[in-house]
């Protein structure tokens, strides 16, 4: 792996053909076991302490206002945030769990070696952040609250750092893969075949020796040294009764049922995107902001393109509605959507939630988009006789606006309509109350920027896509995608 410290600026070691041979990379694989079976033994000592995945708890509103994350995504964040200012995040094998919140590395970047991976914007830490929260850490933990929340965050962080690194690892498995056989990947790709690739990227007998190898190491680093001394066991079994600090078939059923079928989504997902690029389709200024806070960043800076590839890895494609946005992901025109679910006043989109429970899509990631600064913007200067806005946003400022603009009519916009459109049909003494980043799209003039605005809450969207195939973490999701718990969409 790399060193976030290296002269190279952070890239992996492994940027030849040779190094990308399976047999090394199943080495490095190998070496991952111990630091997260030692990572589970250690979170093990104490108990499930939910109020640390609980939004604003009371005991931690000294450190989380005026936000409502969770203690653990503050601590997690404040880690990735220092981290980032070292390069760690610049390694092809490093995946940030708040990529889009973080700042720029500190140190001098030296100019990356030649790339072994396809740029690309998989990251499917919000799937393993949640899966760890609902079904890792219930079954590895005693229930109850123990008080310590500190202690258990930090292994909590050092977990889920060292699953996500394991995970993702699966791009160089099928950056391997599809070197070794790539007329046969070419054709499956371009077919959309996806059980196809998944049924050639499965060697059912790796599989069985990781989980016998899984076991072994649970049974033997779960145990004291004194008991190894007094009786020596024999086997992997937990016979005889010798104490565990882990019950290893927990550890082995955390393998099996979640980081190998999330390696293999990441192996499909990646042979997709290095082929045909990754179009992600979205409705309005608002969904273009927040698809670049969830798609861009996952992006390594600076990245270079490996020979072969025919299409950038992210695309940006506007649609008129939210319909024609799910419409393409299921039709397969577009690998991912992002649609709102929620607004900054934290009222329900009930009709995007209801065409989301009636789909066959699934949430893969939740986002969280701050809006930008509120304006009045029109085709051109002149105090407008109507004021158009959204709800919540009129309501946010009336008092403003009845002072600055008495004389203005003040109307409701639907949801997503096109600001163009409206102020072009509409007249020069038409305005609107949007934020920055829309009146630019829109190609507006700013009328007024000083608004008096509360504090900033966030709107939240969902990225959408399709089911690739059947997974142990899918019927998770399935069972789970229509429940929020702990401020996060359980996906």
């Amino acid at each position: 792996p790399g060193d976030c410290l290296a002269p190279d600026g952070g890239a992996m070691s492994m940027v030849s053909p040779r190094e990308l041979d399976l047999d090394q990379i199943r080495t490095a694989l190998i070496r991952q076991e111990e630091t997260i079976i030692f990572a589970l033994i250690e979170r093990a000592l104490f108990r499930r302490n939910a109020a640390t995945t609980e939004p604003d708890h009371p005991a931690f509103r000294s450190v989380l206002r005026p936000t409502a994350r969770t203690f653990l995504d503050h601590m997690l964040l404040e880690h990735e945030r220092l981290h980032a200012t070292v390069r760690r995040y610049t390694s092809p094998d490093e995946h940030a769990f708040f990529p889009s919140r973080l700042p720029a590395p500190a140190l001098e970047t030296q100019p990356p070696a030649a790339a072994v991976l396809q740029p690309n914007a998989i990251n499917v830490n919000d799937q393993i952040r949640a899966l760890y929260n609902t079904s890792i850490i219930p079954s590895l933990c005693a229930a109850g609250d123990d008080g310590n929340y500190g202690s258990a965050t930090l292994c909590d962080i050092t977990a889920l750092q060292a699953i996500s690194k394991r995970v993702h690892y699966g791009k160089f498995v099928a950056e391997s893969k599809f070197r070794s056989q790539t007329a046969e990947y070419t054709r499956l790709i371009e077919a959309g075949d996806a059980a196809g690739i998944m049924e050639l990227l499965t060697n059912a007998a790796v599989e069985e020796k990781v989980l016998r190898r899984v076991r072994a190491k649970a049974s033997t680093y779960g145990q004291d040294i004194e008991d190894l001394l007094s009786a020596p066991v024999v086997g992997v079994t937990a016979a005889g009764g010798v104490a565990r600090k882990v019950d290893p078939e927990t550890i082995v059923a955390l393998y099996r049922d979640f980081v190998i079928p999330l390696t293999k989504e990441v192996e499909v997902l990646y042979l997709f995107e290095r082929l045909s690029g990754c179009a992600v389709v979205f409705v309005d200024a608002r969904g273009r902001r927040a698809a670049e806070a969830h798609f861009a960043a996952r992006l390594p800076p600076d990245a270079t393109v490996p020979t072969g590839v025919r299409a950038p890895p992210v695309s940006y494609v506007p649609r008129s509605s939210v319909q024609a946005v799910l419409s393409d992901v299921v039709c397969g025109k577009a690998r991912y959507g992002i649609v709102p679910l929620s607004s900054a006043s934290g009222v329900l989109d009930v009709s995007t939630f209801h065409r989301l429970s009636v789909s066959k899509l699934r949430v893969c990631a939740d986002v969280l988009l701050y809006d930008d600064q509120l304006v009045i913007a029109a085709m051109k200067p002149g105090p407008p006789a109507v004021v158009h806005g959204s709800l919540s946003r009129l309501q946010q400022v009336e008092e403003w606006l009845t002072t600055t603009v008495p004389n203005a009519t003040l109307i409701v916009l639907p949801a997503h309509t096109n600001l163009r459109e409206l102020v072009d049909g509409a007249g020069a003494q038409v305005a609107v109350l949007c934020t920055r980043s829309e009146a630019a799209l829109a190609g507006l003039s700013l009328l007024e920027t000083d608004l008096p605005v509360e504090s900033r809450r966030p709107s939240r969207f969902v990225v959408v896509s399709t089911t690739m195939q059947t997974l142990a973490t899918g019927s998770v999701r399935v069972k789970t995608n229509s429940n929020k718990k702990g401020g996060q969409w359980i996906c």
